[in-house]
C-alpha cells in the first residue's frame, strides 16, 4: 500500500542481461533510497520485456507490459535510472522505455547510475539525462559509474568510493523529488498560460 507521506522512488534497471553488474547497482540504490525513508519499487526491464515502441499503435498500448511501464512511472515522484554503457550510449531497452513515456516523467526528478566496461560512463549518463530532460524532467548534476574492475568475482561492488556515490545519488533523489514535483503541480494548476511555465503545456 502506498504511503502518501513517503517519497515514491522507482529504480529502473536498464539491462537486458540476467548476469549484468547493473543489478548490483540497482540493489544498492534501492536499499539506499529505502534507508532515506522512501517507498521504493524496482522495475527490471529484462523481466518486463517491453516490445519495440510503435508510435500510435493502440493494440500495443493495451499490452500489459506497456501499461505496467506507464503505471509505474506515473506512480513515482522520482527515479534512479541505471544503465550499462553500450557503444557510447544507454542500453536499447532503457531508450525503448523512454519512448513509451512523456507526461509520466514531466516535472519529476532523477538520478543516473551507469556500469561500464572500463570507461567513465559519461556518454551513457549524458544520454540518459538528455532523454529525461526532453521529457521535461530534471536530473541531479552529478552521478555514479562503476567499471567491471569495481566488482568482485561474486558480483558484489567492492569499490567503496563508488558505493558511497550511489548512496549520495539515492539520498538526493529522495530529498529533492518531492518538493520539485510539488512545485511543478502548483505551476500546472495555474492552467495553460505562460505564467505556468513548461508545466502549463502538460494536461
Amino acid at each position: 500500500m502506498t504511503n502518501p507521506s513517503r517519497p515514491r522512488i522507482l529504480v529502473v534497471s536498464g539491462s537486458a542481461r540476467l548476469d549484468s553488474h547493473v543489478h548490483e547497482m540497482v540493489r544498492i540504490a534501492a536499499e539506499a533510497a529505502e534507508s532515506a525513508a522512501a517507498e521504493v519499487q524496482v522495475l527490471r526491464l529484462h523481466e518486463l520485456a517491453l516490445p519495440v515502441m510503435r508510435n500510435g499503435d493502440s493494440e500495443q498500448n493495451a499490452l500489459a507490459a506497456v501499461q505496467t511501464a506507464r503505471e509505474r512511472a506515473s506512480w513515482a515522484d522520482g527515479f534512479i535510472l541505471v544503465t550499462p554503457e553500450y557503444h557510447g550510449s544507454m542500453s536499447g531497452c532503457l531508450k525503448n522505455w523512454f519512448d513509451f513515456l512523456f507526461d509520466e516523467l514531466a516535472g519529476k526528478f532523477a538520478g543516473v547510475l551507469a556500469v561500464t566496461g572500463g570507461g567513465g560512463g559519461d556518454m551513457s549518463i549524458t544520454a540518459v539525462k538528455t532523454s529525461f530532460s526532453w521529457c521535461h524532467g530534471f536530473t541531479l548534476p552529478y552521478h555514479a559509474a562503476a567499471r567491471g574492475s569495481d566488482f568482485s568475482a561474486d558480483g558484489s561492488l567492492h569499490n567503496q568510493s563508488v558505493r558511497d556515490r550511489v548512496h549520495r545519488v539515492a539520498h538526493d533523489v529522495v530529498r529533492y523529488a518531492p518538493p520539485l514535483r510539488a512545485a511543478w503541480e502548483q505551476a500546472r494548476s495555474l492552467g495553460h498560460g505562460v505564467a505556468a511555465g513548461v508545466a502549463g503545456t502538460h494536461g
